[in-house]
């Protein structure tokens, strides 16, 4: 059974940081982090809709520029999230450029940038039309929790300290539509889009007696069958838990980051945290506000999650990359 969610460092783990996340069987996806793009192709990057931005620092959102250029003059709407300062940031970018002819584009391209603060969300809009002029400021309370809530899936975000506010984030699947193709074969249906469809029917809850147009080939032509929603749900459908994905980069290991890390990446299938620096580094991964292999290792092993995947390593590992590798996975198993 494949996963839904399918996440991919967008470099490797010596380049900038940064997590694609694709969704199977849709043209969809998350971008954590906008550093270095190049591995994408247009193609990827034109399946996302939201971006989560930890901070703004150089190797963080030096991508932004490409992301925009490809975005420009599509009718899409973005969302993108960040730290305090997230929006003056994203204004500031698109300032830098001159926007005297957009209204000669049919399609305009929205973005919306959420700021995430300690008790509260500040929103805003910036619409090509508009030459990107900041429009629609609002403000929600936030409790630290999902910054993202949609049917069939979340995003929590945590706010951790790198000598500026710094984002760590869980991506959490509610639960998983397994759709049975014995069964498809026992009804002599086929599969297509409508199957989506339930599975977005079973995520927003909708009654079992809800009535669903199914599509069936007879004798050459396209025709459709009639089936209750709780049907199709008893012959064709298995529920399982969803996937947890974690996201933690660029922080320090502190009493105060610590509980917030493991309480964000709890139960994660699969955590990708930092690891700059070696195990007996501490001193250096404090002062510049980093974790260290082994620190990696012991958030993963606290927060029982079942997969540790490091990277963000520092340049100066590039002989021993394996050791890296080898301390943070060791701590990690208890070794």
């Amino acid at each position: 059974m494949k996963p839904i969610l399918q996440p991919s460092l967008v470099n490797d783990p010596l380049g900038d940081p940064g997590l694609f996340v694709q969704f199977l069987y849709e043209k969809r996806a998350f971008l954590f982090d906008m550093g270095d793009q190049s591995p994408l192709t247009n193609a990827d990057l034109l399946k996302v809709t939201h971006v989560f931005v930890s901070h703004t620092h150089i190797d963080h959102f030096i991508g932004f520029d490409r992301f925009l250029r490809l975005m420009f003059g599509r009718e899409k709407t973005i969302t993108l999230y960040g730290p305090e300062n997230f929006i003056a940031n994203v204004e500031g970018k698109l300032a830098g450029f001159t926007w005297n002819l957009v209204d000669r584009y049919d399609e305009s391209l929205t973005l919306d940038v959420v700021e995430v603060h300690r008790e509260r969300l500040h929103k805003a809009t910036f619409r090509a039309i508009e030459r990107f002029q900041r429009s629609d400021e609002r403000e929600e309370p936030w409790d630290g929790g999902l910054i993202l809530d949609e049917p069939a899936l979340s995003v929590s975000a945590t706010i951790l300290e790198h000598r500026v506010p710094c984002l760590g984030f869980a991506l959490k699947e509610k639960f998983h539509v397994n759709i049975n193709k014995d069964g498809l074969t026992a009804m002599s249906l086929e599969p297509g889009e409508w199957l989506n469809r339930v599975k977005q029917n079973i995520y927003e809850g909708a009654a079992d007696d809800l009535v669903v147009q199914v599509p069936v080939g007879v004798n050459g032509t396209q025709e459709t069958r009639e089936y209750t929603l709780g049907t199709l749900k008893e012959k064709l459908v298995t529920v399982t838990p969803g996937q947890k994905i974690a996201y933690i980069t660029d922080t320090v290991y502190t009493p105060t980051n610590i509980p917030r890390i493991v309480n964000l990446v709890r139960e994660a299938d699969l955590l990708f945290c930092e690891s700059p620096f070696t195990a007996e580094e501490e001193d250096r991964a404090r002062d510049r506000c980093h974790l260290t292999t082994r620190q990696a290792g012991l958030l993963a092993k606290e927060a029982g999650v079942k997969q540790l995947k490091t990277f963000h390593y520092s340049k100066r590992h590039s002989h021993q990359t394996d050791r890296l590798v080898r301390e943070a996975q060791d701590t990690f198993q208890g070794k």
